[in-house]
């Protein structure tokens, strides 16, 4: 299979300096990418082709959708495409990627720095390289941070604990997807997102660990889903103060997408460099969202995800026939 590729998607070539910063920190992780200019307003049926266009590529593709103001860009490209699509605006703080409507799964991270990181950990599974850098970025942040301690307390010789070793993954590894919640009094939240990924047909599994209760255990969770022989995804549900996403998404070396019980929580939005999970708000986008990240993992999961897509086309085509036969008849 050919190299991971992330594709940055601009509006317009006046935020060029941004998509060079996110190509920068992309380059850190040994992941490839080319810059592409489609306005989704000004070029909506260029833009249906170039997503056609990299639906039929023979590699592992993640979209990163950069338009400014009104972001009709990400949410377009992110309800037909059959690979993952993440906001990462050039004004930041981007209300509009946040609010689509189901099926227009895009999720959203701020931070240039953690859409480098949370690229490297779609493809950690599929390149050796890009494992390796990830890992390096991992213990090299940890290590920073017990050498200051050791400093304070006058020790030496602190680091951190060795990465787990990159996985071969069988060509039919079936994915999985774990939700993880800090409570079980979220159930009804977990049980809604499990119902939507079984649409796609998506294996998951609910785990329950409180990064504010039980640290250490949810450090040992991660630990165990790095070392997994399957394509893992974790969604973190935790409502309030988000730890559990941050958390695990700084350790993690699989994507963390946030999909907080309580909605639009921006404790998942501000994490800093390293923290790198990203943010959907709706159940329904969790489900494509993941159907998109494992689509070339699996036949059925890709049968699921273009029935979805085609569906939903279908009706809106029917409703506007319906329409201009009611209009021909008066």
């Amino acid at each position: 299979m050919a190299a991971p590729l992330v594709v940055i998607a601009a509006g317009s070539d006046s935020d060029m300096p941004h998509l060079e910063t996110l190509k920068k920190e992309l380059a850190k992780f040994k992941v490839n990418s080319e810059i592409r200019i489609c306005s989704a307003h000004k070029q909506p049926a260029r833009l249906e082709a170039l997503i056609g266009e990299y639906n039929k590529a023979t590699q592992p593709v993640l979209l990163v959708g950069c338009a400014g103001g009104t972001d009709a860009l990400s949410g377009t490209a992110s309800y037909l495409a059959t690979f993952p699509v993440v906001s990462c605006p050039p004004d930041g703080m981007n209300n509009t990627c946040l609010t689509n409507p189901p099926g227009s799964s895009n999720a959203f991270i701020c931070k240039p720095a953690n859409i480098g990181k949370f690229a490297a950990q779609v493809f950690a599974c599929h390149s050796k390289e890009i494992s390796d850098a990830l890992d390096a970025s991992i213990a090299e942040k940890i290590n920073k941070l017990l050498a200051a301690d050791d400093k304070l307390v006058g020790k030496t010789g602190s680091s951190a604990p060795p990465s787990s070793p990159f996985v071969e993954m069988a060509a039919d590894a079936q994915p999985l997807v774990v939700i993880a919640a800090g409570s079980d009094s979220d159930m009804p939240h977990l049980e809604t997102l499990k119902k939507e990924l079984a649409k796609f047909k998506l294996d998951s599994v609910i785990r329950i660990c409180s990064a504010h209760k039980q640290p250490a255990r949810l450090e040992a969770v991660i630990a165990e889903y790095n070392k997994s022989t399957r394509p893992v995804m974790m969604v973190g549900c935790a409502g309030g103060t988000d730890a559990l996403s941050g958390t695990a998404s700084y350790l993690a070396k699989f994507p963390v997408v946030s999909c907080p019980p309580d909605g639009m929580n921006n404790t998942c939005l501000t994490n800093p460099p390293g923290s790198s999970n990203a943010f959907i708000c709706k159940p329904s986008n969790i489900g494509k969202f993941a159907a998109q990240l494992f689509a070339k993992r699996s036949k059925d999961i890709a049968a699921a995800l273009e029935a979805s897509i085609g569906e939903k086309i279908r009706k809106l085509e029917q409703a506007d026939e319906q329409l201009t036969k009611k209009a021909r008849i008066e």
